[in-house]
């Protein structure tokens, strides 16, 4: 899965998506409609893409942790867990695509590719918008562009994301002012869930907050620059603490691996920040036995909901200790 990959500038870019927001003409937005008005969408939406290989889930018939585990991995919002909306989405087996049915718009179609990779996912998702625009009719109008329900979405429906592990801005306590100075550039700073989240794991999500009055390449163009620039930022920071505070910065990774390497029990929280932390010492070279792609993986292998859906555990303390097990395993201890 393409979450497990180690991709370009992959030391701070963890992922990147493209998300397309779209609305059937003359259906009233999924907040508005109807339970036939949502079917509606769902069926049309499903013939169109599973022509495209896609697979259809139905979210209605699933449960709640079961929900919780796919927006764990970023495939769907969080908000999608809610009931109340007739809701799906359309899945590539690799995961890289994923269409959200009846969300808060009646479709929103995102690419997600592994580290630094705006370009490819801006591709694969005009390509599956085309693909759907062709069978069914939009909600667009000639000055404004494509209608969305909420009006910051509006003109490209386009909103660009990169997922980046920035500890050492973190960790130095500049990160609420390169926060505040990409808020004046017109981008959005959020926690690893999107609106409402925290940084779990020195993880933050940045977003493009322009939609509206300039083209889908233009609007691209810039965020890469400015993503490149917080890219900078945080290489150049990581160099600075290692040469002002390497005995302190040292100690506190390697205690990190240790914990990882030898818990017994380990909390969801406690897991985040010490793979944050490993990660660290694997980009600075510190350590050599692990791989990125296996920090990847056991980050979203760890969460709470993926470990309920993956080994049947509803105990918090089970889970705990199968988090804790888990974890020594990827890391190559055992207790």
């Amino acid at each position: 899965m393409w979450y497990n990959e180690y991709g370009t500038d992959g030391d701070v870019v963890l992922s990147s998506r493209v998300r397309l927001a779209r609305n059937l003409k003359g259906i009233p937005f999924p907040g508005r409609s109807n339970q036939e008005q949502q079917e509606s969408v769902l069926s049309a939406c499903r013939q169109a893409a599973e022509t495209n290989g896609l697979k259809y889930i139905d979210l209605s018939v699933m449960e709640d942790y079961e929900k919780q585990a796919i927006a764990e991995k970023h495939l769907i919002s969080p908000q999608m867990t809610d009931n109340g909306v007739h809701r799906g989405l359309l899945l590539s087996d690799d995961n890289k695509i994923s269409i959200l049915l009846n969300e808060e718009d009646h479709i929103r179609i995102q690419v997600m590719a592994a580290g630094f990779d705006l370009d490819t996912c801006f591709k694969e998702a005009n390509r599956m918008d085309d693909a759907l625009e062709e069978k069914m009719d939009y909600a667009f109008d000639s000055q404004i562009g494509y209608l969305t329900c909420c009006p910051t979405n509006a003109g490209t429906g386009m909103r660009a994301s990169v997922m980046v592990h920035l500890p050492a801005l973190t960790m130095s306590r500049t990160i609420n002012r390169v926060i505040d100075s990409l808020n004046q550039l017109g981008v959005t700073v959020r926690g690893i869930f999107g609106e409402g989240s925290k940084a779990t794991g020195h993880i933050y999500q940045i977003s493009n907050q322009l939609t509206l009055g300039a083209t889908e390449e233009d609007i691209l163009e810039k965020f890469k620059q400015i993503v490149a620039e917080v890219v900078s930022k945080e290489r150049e920071m990581r160099k600075r603490l290692y040469q002002t505070e390497k005995y302190r910065l040292e100690d506190r990774l390697m205690r990190s691996l240790g914990v990882l390497r030898h818990a017994v029990v380990l909390t969801s929280d406690e897991a985040m920040k010490c793979l944050s932390e490993v990660r660290l010492a694997v980009d600075l070279g510190l350590v050599t036995d692990i791989r990125p792609e296996i920090l990847n993986a056991v980050t979203y292998e760890v969460l709470p909901a993926n470990i309920m859906k993956e080994y049947n555990i509803t105990d918090p303390l089970e889970r705990d200790l199968k988090r804790a097990e888990i974890v020594r395993e990827r890391m190559g201890s055992h207790v």
